[in-house]
C-alpha cells in the first residue's frame, strides 16, 4: 500500500473512531440524562438511596425535614434509642417525644403531655420509609428540572409514611421520587393520578439533644 493511500485509510478510521466517540458521549447525555423514566435498574444495592441509607443507620444521631409550606411540614430527630417527631398538617402542630418504650405528646399551649405505653411506631420513621422502598428491588432513574436546577432522581414504587398528604392506599398507584444533588437528597416528590406532593429535604447530623427531653415544666394528663 503506497503512502497516499495509507493516510487516507487512517484518515478514515479516524473519523469513524471520532463520530463512535460522539455517538457515545450524545447518548450518555441527551439520552441517559433526559427527563423521564429512561431506565429501569433491577437491584437497589448501589442505589443513591441505599448509601442514604446505610449512611442514616451507621450515624447515632441525625436530623431530617421535609417541607411542603409553612403549614404542612415535618421535622423528625433521632440520637441512639430516642427521636422526636414535630408535624404540621394543614397548619394543625403534634409533637412527639419517643423513648422508654413510649410516644409522648407534647401540648404546648397548655403545657401538657399525653404518653402513648408501648407506642415507638416512629422511632425509626426515616430509616423504615427508605427500607420500604429498597425493599421494592428496583428503581427508575431519570433527570428533570426542579425551580430552574436539573436533578438526577431515582423513582420507586409506593408510598412512604413521609408523604404529607393523603395518598391512594394502594401502593401500587403511587410512585415516589427522590432526587438527589450528588449524593445528597434534596426532594421527595409523591405522586398518584393528577396529585404530587413536592417536598423539599433538608437533613443534618447536628442535633441538639434537648429535643428528646419532656421540659419539667410539662404535665402529664
Amino acid at each position: 500500500m503506497d503512502k497516499k493511500k495509507k493516510i487516507i485509510l487512517i484518515s478514515v478510521i479516524s473519523v469513524i473512531v471520532l463520530l463512535m466517540i460522539v455517538g457515545v458521549v450524545w447518548y450518555f447525555v441527551f439520552v441517559n440524562n433526559s427527563g423521564g423514566n429512561d431506565r429501569v435498574n433491577e437491584g437497589t444495592e448501589n442505589s443513591k438511596l441505599s448509601k442514604l441509607y446505610q449512611e442514616l443507620s451507621s450515624k447515632n444521631s441525625f436530623s431530617f425535614e421535609t417541607v411542603l409550606d409553612d403549614d404542612n411540614k415535618m421535622f423528625y430527630a433521632k440520637s441512639g434509642n430516642v427521636a422526636y417527631t414535630d408535624t404540621n398538617y394543614n397548619g394543625n402542630e403534634s409533637k412527639f417525644v419517643i423513648k422508654d418504650g413510649n410516644s409522648y405528646l407534647l401540648v404546648d399551649d397548655t403545657k401538657t403531655y399525653y404518653t402513648y405505653k408501648n407506642n415507638m411506631v416512629n422511632l425509626n420513621k426515616v430509616q423504615e420509609a427508605f427500607d420500604e422502598l429498597i425493599n421494592t428491588g428496583s428503581f427508575e432513574t431519570g433527570r428533570e428540572e426542579i425551580n430552574g436546577e436539573n436533578y438526577n432522581y431515582e423513582q420507586y414504587v409506593g408510598k412512604t409514611n413521609l408523604a404529607l398528604q393523603s395518598f391512594d392506599d394502594d401502593t401500587n398507584n403511587v410512585k415516589t421520587r427522590l432526587y438527589f444533588k450528588g449524593d445528597d437528597l434534596v426532594y421527595i416528590k409523591t405522586m398518584s393520578g393528577e396529585t404530587e406532593e413536592l417536598l423539599k429535604v433538608n437533613i443534618s447530623y447536628e442535633v441538639d439533644q434537648n429535643l428528646f427531653e419532656i421540659p419539667s415544666d410539662y404535665r402529664e394528663v
